[in-house]
């Protein structure tokens, strides 16, 4: 991967690219992503509101493509799938893209269960393949904060990642004065830097709260930066995001090394 600094100055609205690029072959695809945004927006994958699913799709495949993640050919052939469902709901005689499995909205509801039912049963395997090797289990106090406030944990995906990061950042943007006119001193940022800071905290922190990783001070570049070492960092194995539910708060902490789940096993 290419590391770059990266500066945040007055003269510059834009990123350079590439800043650092992060491949997504370990993460989920496009239908995760759908099934993600239909959870969020509680919507009935019966009834999906196909304008606003789309819109909401576009904005997470831009944001991804904003942070110059190595976005795969899928996402984007899903997003023209669901600008032509979507164009079909105005215009019922569009024609039919060739050579595509989802032609409309029923298609994608068809595909979707199929996909959702087995994910489900691979969730069930992947249980009985992490008991063992779980990263909880290697001290008997780790998470000692959480201990009496989560009933249960997930790991958390990367578009929990993007949603809580998209969050921060919209609150950070419309908490900036739009009239006012502030001297910014140029400060430079590496994803490298960021990396170790964040592995520094854990030395001190069994866990650390994904939202304390990004002030309301931090400039935009500040932000990209540092959520690009996140993702860095889980794509080599260093960290694991997990939630203690459902679209709930998102914690950071150091994944078990494989020494430390042999013996803890």
């Amino acid at each position: 991967m290419n590391n770059t600094a990266i500066t945040d100055s007055p003269t510059t609205n834009t990123v350079q690219h590439p800043i650092y690029s992060v491949k997504l072959d370990v993460f989920e695809g496009p239908l995760d992503l759908l099934l993600h945004l239909i959870k969020s927006e509680e919507m009935d994958i019966y009834d999906i509101q196909i304008a606003q699913i789309t819109d909401r799709y576009l904005e997470y495949v831009n944001l991804m493509e904003q942070l110059d993640l190595d976005v795969a050919s899928d996402f984007l052939v899903m997003a023209a799938t669901l600008l032509h469902i979507k164009s079909q709901s105005i215009l019922p005689q569009v024609v039919p893209i060739p050579d595509n499995p989802i032609g409309n909205q029923e298609q994608l509801v068809q595909q979707l269960l199929e996909y959702k039912r087995y994910k489900e049963a691979a969730q069930v395997l992947d249980v009985y393949a992490e008991r063992r090797t779980s990263i909880f289990n290697r001290s008997s106090n780790i998470h000692s904060e959480l201990q009496e406030t989560r009933t249960y944990e997930i790991k958390a995906t990367l578009f929990d990642l993007l949603t809580a990061f998209k969050n921060i950042n919209d609150q950070i943007s419309h908490d900036e004065p739009d009239e006012e006119i502030h001297t910014i001193e140029e400060e430079t940022f590496t994803v490298e830097e960021k990396i170790s800071f964040i592995e520094n905290q854990l030395e001190s922190s069994d866990q650390l709260l994904f939202e304390e990783l990004f002030p309301y001070t931090s400039g935009k570049i500040n932000l990209i930066v540092t959520f690009l070492a996140v993702l860095e960092l889980i794509r080599v194995g260093k960290i694991v995001t997990v939630q203690t539910g459902l679209f709930e708060s998102i914690y950071i902490v150091k994944a078990m090394d494989k020494e430390d789940s042999t013996t803890t096993s």
